[in-house]
C-alpha cells in the first residue's frame, strides 16, 4: 500500500509538471506571447531550472568523485515521508530526456503549424464554422486546434463575431 501511494505521488508530481509545461508551451503558441512579460518569467524560470539541475548533477558526481558515497544512514523520523534520491534524479533525468524530445517534435510542429498565418487565412473570410476551419486545416487535427485558437483570438480582439453556430466578420461602417 505504501510504495503504491508513492508512485502515486510521483504520478501526480509527473502530471503537475507537464500540465504546467503545457501551459507554458500554450501561451508561447499565441500571438504577442513574446511581449508578455508574465510569461516570459515563467518560461525563464523552467529554462533555468532545467539549467541548473544538469549543473546540480554534475556537482553531485564531482563530490562523489572526490569525495566517495555517503556511508552514513539517514536519521529516521517518525511520520514523514523519506524520498530516495536516486530514483528521483533517475526520473527527472527520464523526465527531462523526454520533455527535450518532444520539445524537439514541438519545434517542428510550430514551423508548420502557426496562429498568425491562420489569423491572415481567417481575415480573408467573411463568414465561417466550426466544419469550414476543419476544411480550412485540410482536416488535420492539430492544424485544425491552430484555425480554432485563431478564430478565438479574432473574436477576443472584436474582429468577428460568433453567432448561431458561425464566426461572422464584423463590417465598420
Amino acid at each position: 500500500m505504501e510504495k503504491n501511494f508513492e508512485d502515486l505521488n510521483s504520478v501526480v508530481e509527473f502530471l503537475e509538471l507537464a500540465s504546467y509545461l503545457t501551459f507554458l508551451k500554450s501561451r508561447e503558441v499565441l500571438p504577442n506571447s513574446s511581449k508578455d512579460r508574465d510569461f516570459k518569467r515563467q518560461r525563464d524560470f523552467i529554462y533555468t531550472t532545467i539549467e541548473n539541475y544538469d549543473i546540480l548533477e554534475q556537482a553531485k558526481n564531482l563530490i562523489k568523485e572526490d569525495f566517495g558515497e555517503n556511508k552514513r544512514k539517514p536519521i529516521k523520523v517518525k511520520k514523514t515521508a523519506t524520498l530516495d534520491n536516486e530514483d528521483v534524479g533517475y526520473q527527472l533525468v527520464k523526465f527531462f530526456d523526454d520533455y527535450i524530445t518532444n520539445q524537439k517534435r514541438l519545434e517542428i510542429i510550430k514551423d508548420d503549424y502557426n496562429v498568425e498565418d491562420a489569423i491572415k487565412e481567417l481575415q480573408e473570410k467573411e463568414r465561417f464554422d466550426v466544419y469550414n476551419l476543419y476544411e480550412y486545416a485540410q482536416f488535420n487535427k492539430l492544424r485544425f486546434v491552430v484555425f480554432f485558437l485563431a478564430a478565438l483570438v479574432l473574436v477576443q480582439h472584436k474582429i468577428f463575431d460568433y453567432k448561431d453556430g458561425f464566426f461572422e466578420c464584423i463590417k465598420i461602417n
